[in-house]
């Protein structure tokens, strides 16, 4: 079986990639890329990778590169997929996708043409607390489903506080937005737990400002393909701690996670209610492993987990059996362009936006 050689672009979350990669049979990393030359230099040599590229081109011309992992920041992710698979690179890129519509129609364009596999990188697809979940609702034992929930709670201060003022998160001419920051994490994640594409948004922001004067909270209401509802709220600016919160309702039972989650290896619990239990009165509350897989060794736990090694094991299959990733071009363009139509909305104060099908 070919060895997929593979080159992270983007040393910040890139790292976490990086390291599943290493982790796996069928990859080896050889080469990084950053911006910031004495990180990438630093990288290199902690993880002992061969090649530090200075720059984005010179990476894109390495022949020796298979696949390009994007981690660079949420505005540039859409042109550097478009860039490495016009290389005849593979792809796999953190969220979002891309940042506008006609971004994600080229990723689809340039993937059904070449061949080459895109995985837009949505781990939390891969966390063990929600995988048997989704088979459940997907198998029908919540019977027509009709209503969802999605939360991604990370106070900004958090995550910026300790950065300069041109920061890309905070910067005024490219602030990460809520719905297209971490709000992938909820509305891809809730999508696909629910087994809908979203068809219709409206959306709003809230008024007020972070200090940084960015929007940090949105909140939309999707119209689901099969005639249901989906809220999504994503916010930088709430004073709690860390949350990616979910729940899905249907006709025979109704699923809820905690809002207390704990580490990501530490055990969180996730609540289920079904009509066959008869008698029952309060949801009953299941306890299991956070992000991380029992499955696999615990000191192979990265930043988030094992879910990106997980991710980058289902990737690399799906390239050496050309096979569809589970989040392609087209399944991630569905969730992307629910972000971009539900800001879109909201920046206008509201009014329902349409959002694209892209069909097979």
């Amino acid at each position: 079986m070919k060895q997929i050689r593979v080159g992270v672009l983007g040393l910040g979350q890139g790292r976490s990639h990086l390291r599943a990669f290493q982790l796996l049979e069928g990859s080896c990393v050889v080469a990084v890329c950053d911006q910031n030359s004495a990180l990438a230099t630093r990288v290199a040599h902690e993880f002992n990778v061969a090649t530090c590229h200075p720059h984005f081109e010179a990476m894109l011309e390495d022949r020796n590169i298979d696949l390009i992992v994007v981690a660079t920041p949420d505005h540039l992710h859409g042109q550097h997929a478009i860039q490495a698979l016009e290389a005849g690179k593979h792809v796999l890129s953190e969220i979002p996708m891309a940042t506008t519509l006609e971004e994600c129609e080229r990723i689809i364009q340039l993937t059904d043409r070449s061949g080459l596999k895109y995985h837009m990188g949505n781990q939390v697809r891969y966390a063990f607390c929600l995988r048997d979940v989704q088979a459940l609702i997907q198998s029908g034992d919540l019977g027509d489903v009709f209503y969802g929930e999605g939360e991604y709670l990370h106070e900004m201060e958090d995550i910026v506080g300790h950065r300069e003022a041109d920061h890309w998160r905070i910067h005024p001419q490219t602030p990460q937005t809520t719905l297209l920051g971490g709000g992938p994490h909820a509305i891809d994640t809730l999508r696909w737990l629910m087994g809908v594409r979203f068809v219709e948004v409206q959306a709003y922001h809230a008024a007020q400002l972070s200090r940084w004067q960015t929007i940090h909270t949105t909140v939309a209401l999707f119209k689901t393909s099969n005639g249901g509802i989906a809220k999504v709220t994503v916010s930088y600016g709430m004073k709690r701690p860390y949350c990616l919160y979910y729940a899905v309702y249907g006709s025979d039972g109704s699923f809820e996670r905690t809002r207390d989650q704990g580490g990501s290896v530490e055990d969180t619990t996730n609540y289920l209610y079904h009509s066959k239990l008869s008698g029952a009165r309060r949801m009953v509350p299941v306890t299991v492993p956070n992000w991380n897989n029992p499955r696999l060794q615990r000191q192979h736990a990265l930043g988030h987990g094992t879910m990106e090694i997980e991710q980058a094991q289902h990737f690399l299959r799906a390239i050496q059996e050309d096979s569809e990733p589970a989040i392609g071009p087209r399944e991630a363009a569905r969730s992307i362009a629910a972000g971009i139509c539900a800001l879109a909305s909201a920046d206008q104060g509201g009014g329902q936006v349409r959002i694209p099908e892209f069909l097979d």
